[in-house]
């Protein structure tokens, strides 16, 4: 695993001379989104691996609230999601009330260890350029963006507040077909290795 990754990254600067690394996301960018092109990215290792999730309960029990309001407002919210180190519930917005839509506190009770847990959490609202509306219409779509030649997945990154393909092979092409086409909505994850090691959620 750790000689794959080696090599991973070491194609990665055969890519590009100047990939940038955002170690917040454990994302390297390695070719930037254009006017004309979508963003190229890779994850050497996905933060699932590296994280701790003692007390998110509440949280996420917070962000299915959440997602039930994006799906009820599809076209004012987009999906929400999680910040860790510490916990914070994000909720974006694309129109003006959406924000509103977005910022009422969530209140519940969770059960952990026998007991009943109240819990109140007070979503970050953040704008988003898409909606919810925009990306499942997109993940919907057929023949969608996962035809592409080399992607064999595709999920919703709501932190990305996109569309991500997963790849092993991309090019200028491919990178400027997808941006005349779907615009910011897209971004491709790429992983020479080619290998679904983890599911994008």
């Amino acid at each position: 695993m750790r000689l794959k990754m080696i090599f991973a990254l070491l194609a990665v600067y055969v890519v590009t001379a100047a990939p940038e690394f955002l170690p917040g996301e454990w994302r390297v960018i390695v070719q930037p989104a254009t006017s004309g092109r979508v963003e190229v990215y890779y994850q050497p290792v996905h933060p699932v691996l590296l994280r701790s999730y003692e007390g998110i309960r509440p949280f996420q029990r917070a962000q299915e609230t959440a997602q039930r309001r994006a799906e009820a407002y599809p076209h004012d919210l987009a999906p929400p999601y999680i910040l860790h180190a510490p916990y914070r519930l994000v909720a974006p917005y694309v129109t003006a009330r959406g924000r509103e839509l977005a910022a009422p506190p969530i209140s519940g009770t969770d059960w952990s260890d026998g007991q009943h847990l109240p819990y109140r959490i007070v979503p970050q609202v953040r704008p988003a350029e898409n909606s919810h509306a925009e990306l499942k219409a997109l993940m919907e779509e057929e023949p969608g963006p996962i035809e592409e030649p080399g992607v064999w997945a595709m999920g919703i990154r709501p932190e990305l507040n996109r569309a991500i393909l997963k790849t092993n092979a991309f090019d200028q092409e491919m990178r400027h077909r997808l941006a005349t086409k779907y615009g910011k909505l897209v971004a491709l994850e790429w992983d020479p290795s080619g290998e679904a090691i983890y599911s994008i959620d």
